[in-house]
């Protein structure tokens, strides 16, 4: 594919809490950087891709688990972070495995009713330069792996890092072993190890529980095709809501249209578990659902025993501080996402984009503070539309959610697909519509842009 024209960057959230040294050299250094990334999950992965492309820096990737892999199914692939994977060559590694969604369909949970259908595929390219995918985490993991085996950058597993030293720019691992390096990326994920580092004692924020678990599940789309209930959720790719009073459901083909991904989002009645992640029960999902429409009961019924997994769904204070030294936090490390915007794994593409330029032309004084700056207000501010999107999703029936239904019905609205939010302005521009802000965004323009305005010299390549 070819590459996207220059887009106008989102406005800018007031930026809060990032202090930024003054210019200083931005030649790179004399020797190449060592550069040692804690966790090969996507953000981890697509950091050292990232940074590996600035030919500035040998980096090596570090994981605490014995095998490489992702859990969970299907994930969501804006234009914002194909974008980048595309001008990485990641794509080529995707094969057929992305669907790309004619439409967005928002259903009433209770009689079926089609609330909101608005285009995406291929529109959204047609608008942005680049595509919507709905892709497989692993297929996606799997992707970045092999690009990363590409750029011949070492990946140990088996190597759990159980502190680190931010003046020095160490590692320590449970076997006691300590790696050096010049330059520490940590994109270990929620339950972060480097997150502890980086806000010590007093400062630490653990993770909290939202209050609401999530069912996943697939089935087979031609089991689907052959179902008179079910059959319409098929005939063309798209991504379908079944939005009700505290609990949604979403559905979307994935690998080349042979499987429908499922994803349903419930509160917590106090019974629930304390683990992250178990083995889902049939039965307690088909209850959870019992009065919804019958395509979603369809659904259910097909779940097989075994293939079902129930995640608690977890979030995190927005932190003060996500950097200390040599060590800089990226992704659900700092910033997680809930799903009912489908941009974690973007924001994380996003980051590792941004760190790259940072470390690219930057004194490595300056890397911390600098990418704190250029991402703090944009992931918050879509960590913020999440939440509130998740209160879209779960309204009670009532007056309030009435006029929900009413809006999205209405052809315009139905053309902002729910998401009725401005992006905030900057730089006296006025606020642009959410997906103009969101979708049209380039992390590695914006990350040179807003060096150079910082005052550091960029020279254009």
């Amino acid at each position: 594919m070819s590459r996207s024209r220059r887009v106008e960057t989102p406005a800018k959230a007031k930026q809060r809490n990032a202090t930024v040294m003054s210019p200083s050299r931005t030649e790179p250094p004399a020797n190449r950087l060592r550069v040692v990334v804690v966790g090969a999950g996507l953000g981890g992965l697509a950091a050292a891709i990232a940074i590996s492309r600035t030919g500035l820096a040998d980096v090596q990737v570090l994981d605490a688990a014995s095998k490489l892999g992702e859990l969970g199914a299907g994930i969501q692939v804006s234009p914002n972070c194909s974008r980048l994977l595309i001008r990485w060559g990641v794509d080529k590694y995707l094969d057929d495995n992305v669907v790309l969604p004619r439409y967005g369909r928002v259903i009433r949970w209770q009689n079926g009713e089609v609330l909101s259908q608005a285009p995406m595929m291929p529109q959204i390219q047609e608008k942005y330069g680049f595509p919507h995918w709905h892709v497989h985490r692993a297929d996606l993991h799997e992707a970045l792996r092999r690009k990363v085996e590409e750029l011949k950058i070492p990946i140990k597993v088996n190597a759990k890092v159980v502190g680190a030293d931010v003046d020095e720019a160490s590692v320590t691992l449970h076997t006691g072993e300590k790696i050096t390096c010049d330059f520490i990326i940590g994109s270990d994920g929620l339950r972060s190890t480097m997150r502890e580092v980086v806000l010590q004692g007093a400062e630490a924020a653990p993770p909290f529980v939202t209050g609401d678990y999530a069912y996943r599940f697939t089935v087979p789309t031609d089991e689907m095709a052959g179902d008179p209930v079910l059959a319409d959720c098929v005939k063309v790719p798209m991504a379908i809501g079944w939005w009700g009073p505290r609990m949604h459901v979403v559905g979307y083909k994935l690998r080349n249209e042979t499987i429908f991904n499922v994803v349903a989002v419930f509160p917590d009645d106090g019974t629930m578990e304390s683990t992250y992640k178990m083995e889902g029960e049939i039965q307690h999902l088909k209850e959870l659902y019992a009065g919804w429409c019958p395509q979603v009961k369809a659904l259910i019924e097909r779940a097989r025993p075994g293939t079902v997994t129930k995640w608690k769904l977890m979030d995190l204070p927005p932190l003060q501080r996500w950097h200390r030294g040599k060590l800089v936090l990226i992704g659900d490390a700092c910033h997680p996402m809930l799903p009912e915007m489908a941009q974690g794994a973007s924001q994380a593409v996003e980051d590792a984009a941004a760190m790259a330029q940072c470390l690219r032309h930057l004194s490595l004084r300056d890397v911390g503070p600098v990418f704190q700056q250029l991402r703090y207000a944009r992931v918050t501010q879509i960590q913020k539309y999440a939440r509130e999107q998740r209160g879209k999703n779960h309204m009670l029936d009532g007056p309030e959610q009435e006029a929900r239904d009413a809006a999205m019905k209405d052809a315009n609205a139905a053309a902002r697909s729910a998401y009725a939010w401005n992006w905030a302005a900057e730089d006296g521009e006025p606020p642009r519509p959410w997906n103009e802000g969101l979708f049209g965004y380039d992390a590695e323009e914006e990350a040179l842009r807003r060096i150079r305005k910082l005052g550091y010299s960029v020279e254009d390549e």
